[in-house]
């Protein structure tokens, strides 16, 4: 009977660390810039870890004239999924960290 108490205070413990460990994550998430840019470097785009975007640059100022509307909304988007996708990628890695390799619904 002691012992199965034993393990579920060992068990309360590992969640309170796990949780302490996510929440600094978490806060380094909020700090972390990703880059992200279009296939012809035309666009560049910065999130952070929350993926909220902090930053928008037109590299290539030709898409700036009206005909080239259309190309400038394809840039952007495609510089945001890149963006994305990166911070993503590195979102995953960390909580992967915390988690243990774990595969926690919502986490990874």
């Amino acid at each position: 009977m002691f012992e199965s108490i034993k393990d579920m205070g060992k068990l309360l413990k590992q969640a309170k660390e796990m949780k302490e460990k996510m929440q600094k994550v978490q806060k380094e998430l909020k700090g972390l810039r990703m880059t992200g840019r279009d296939s012809s470097n035309a666009v560049e785009i910065v999130l952070t870890g929350e993926l909220d975007c902090v930053e928008v640059t037109i590299l290539n100022e030709s898409l700036l004239s009206p005909s080239n509307k259309r190309t400038l909304e394809k840039s952007i988007i495609n510089a945001v999924n890149d963006a994305a996708k990166r911070s993503k990628d590195v979102a995953t890695a960390k909580l992967s960290e915390v988690s243990g390799g774990l595969n926690i619904p919502g986490l990874t």
